[in-house]
């Protein structure tokens, strides 16, 4: 028979074991969470043009006095994973000379940069590519909401399952057809990754 001392030692210590095991588990999920967030930054896709948006977008103009912003933080990436039936990429313009804007004064027009080496045209295919965009690609396309002086715009993609793993630069223009001057262009991102536990 054992002493009641080593009882109490063998009871003390089966309690510690699960407190150590529950602040594991604990530190683990944390880690899972602080990786996701870091990973998914400000790349997540948006539903639509609320007010928010318009607002972060308009305070962009100013910060970093451009005509025309992508709201993808500054990496300009969206990460996409496989199987996302919708993905918004929200940009804005604004006329040059900060006059009323009308909803087709300011057009803008999505093109491939074809040159990259590991492209998603080199991947799937240019027809393949083009066909993740629900909105038209290599012709001018109207913005979608105006005030004042500043035109916003929602870019939508589909992602289907199985879709290789692939990252394409999509350059934007945007031309005044009032003068049919350039206003201006910038680019964004897609990756495409893996549909995983995040």
């Amino acid at each position: 028979m054992y002493p009641k001392i080593k009882r109490k030692a063998t009871i003390e210590l089966s309690v510690g074991t699960i407190v150590i095991i529950v602040l594991a588990m604990t530190m683990l999920i944390l880690g899972f969470v602080l990786v996701k967030n870091i990973f998914s930054g400000a790349t997540s896709s948006v539903k639509q043009l609320d007010d928010n948006i318009r607002k972060e977008i308009t305070r962009l103009f100013t910060q970093e006095d451009k005509d025309i912003i992508v709201w993808l933080g500054s990496e300009h990436t969206a990460k996409i994973k496989q199987g996302t039936d919708f993905f918004g990429v929200a940009m804005g313009a604004r006329t040059p000379d900060g006059s009323e804007a009308s909803r087709d004064r300011l057009q803008y027009k999505l093109t491939f940069d074809e040159q990259s080496t590991n492209s998603c045209i080199k991947v799937l295919g240019k027809k393949q590519t083009e066909a993740l965009f629900k909105t038209r690609l290599n012709q001018f396309n109207s913005f979608d909401e105006y005030e004042g002086s500043d035109l916003y715009a929602l870019i939508e993609l589909t992602i289907p399952k199985g879709t290789a793993i692939c990252s394409q630069k999509v350059l934007i223009d945007v031309i005044d057809k009032e003068n049919n001057r350039l206003v201006g262009g910038s680019f964004f991102k897609i990756d495409i990754m893996k549909s995983g536990l995040f």
